[in-house]
Parts: C-alpha cells; structure tokens; sequence
C-alpha cells in the first residue's frame, strides 16, 4: 500500500501515521492470534451486540479503556498497527504480510466507525479487523466481529503464552514466512 494514501486514511479515522517499522522483534502474525487464546491465558475481551444502535461508539469505549488499562499506548499515544502490504518479489496482490506500522493516536478518533470504513481497522463500517501491538511487544490487541457481536481482545504477557509460542515455533523457516518475519520470530521466541 502506497505510504501517502495510508497516512490519508490512518489520518481520516483519528491516527497520525509515522511510518513503518521494521526489526521489531514483535511477528505480526502471532500477534493476530490473540482472539485463538483463552481467558486462562490472560485474554480479556469487550464485546457490543450487533443490534445495539450505538455500538460503534460503545466499541470505541471499550477499545480506548482496553488499550489505556494494558498498556497499548505510550505516555503519547502512540502504539503499532499491522498493516498488510506487498511481500518482496510479489506475484499478485494477493502476496502480502503483515508489516507494522507505528500510529499515534489523535485526539478525535474513530476505530471502530471511520477506521473500519477506511480499510485501515477493519473491513466495512462496525466491522473491526485490527491487530495492534505495544511498541515493546508487552501486550496485543485485537478488533474481530463475532457470531452476534464485534469487540476487543487484548492479551498481556504474550511471549509467555505457550500457544503462542508453540505457533511461532512451527512457523520458523517455512517458505511463507519472509526473512523479516523469521527474524522477528526468532526475536521474539528468545524474550
């Protein structure tokens, strides 16, 4: 995705676009597994019913006192968002990874409404899609639409969560995984 149109879509829903960071020692991938963890694992989760009329504005409550009671944001708001963009020597628009992407939070924001809509946080209007990551990797967040529902998951600790690292650990070296990606892994299994 071209740099300039991110930031015009991360800046239409409330995040001011920094750039995007590489060698973070913290896989994309593995933090989109948030939502394949249990409450023994430390997930907690917020959820809105889909037929409750302000939901997006209920979801946005809820994701904002997730992310400010775990940790996503730093003392200036800023956190990693995955965004997917072309792989290396891709064959079709279908070859992609997920890369982060350093935000920081404005103050007039909407992630769950506009940053859906936009395609940055999600699929359509009230349709949360997002993974999200503190800057040291010490908590994940993830948007997702349920069965009756849409809502956050967020996960503290995630290095010491063994399905998660079970996970990574078979994804080690495999050819769709990307060197950067093996590296972060291998990062990330070492914390």
């Amino acid at each position: 995705m071209d740099a300039e149109i991110l930031a015009q879509k991360m800046k239409d829903c409330g995040l001011n676009f920094l750039g995007f960071m590489h060698g973070t020692g913290i896989p994309p991938y593995v933090a989109g597994m948030v939502t394949s963890c249990g409450p023994e694992e430390g997930r907690r989760d917020r959820t809105v019913a889909f037929d409750d009329p302000a939901r997006v504005q209920k979801a946005n409550a809820d994701w904002f006192e997730l992310a400010t009671e775990s940790g996503l944001l730093t003392a200036d708001r800023r956190f990693l968002l995955s965004v997917s963009v072309p792989c290396p020597d891709a064959v079709d628009d279908t070859d992609v990874e997920g890369v982060w992407a350093l935000v920081e939070l404005l103050d007039d924001w909407d992630i769950m409404g506009a940053g859906c809509a936009a395609g940055v946080t999600g699929s359509r209007y009230g349709s949360p899609a997002f993974v999200m990551s503190a800057l040291d990797g010490s908590v994940f967040v993830q948007g997702t639409v349920w069965q009756s529902s849409i809502g956050t998951a967020v996960l503290p600790h995630p290095h010491r969560v063994q399905s998660l690292r079970d996970v990574a650990c078979l994804n080690v070296g495999k050819p769709y995984r990307t060197a950067l990606e093996n590296e972060d892994t291998l990062a990330w299994l070492a914390r």
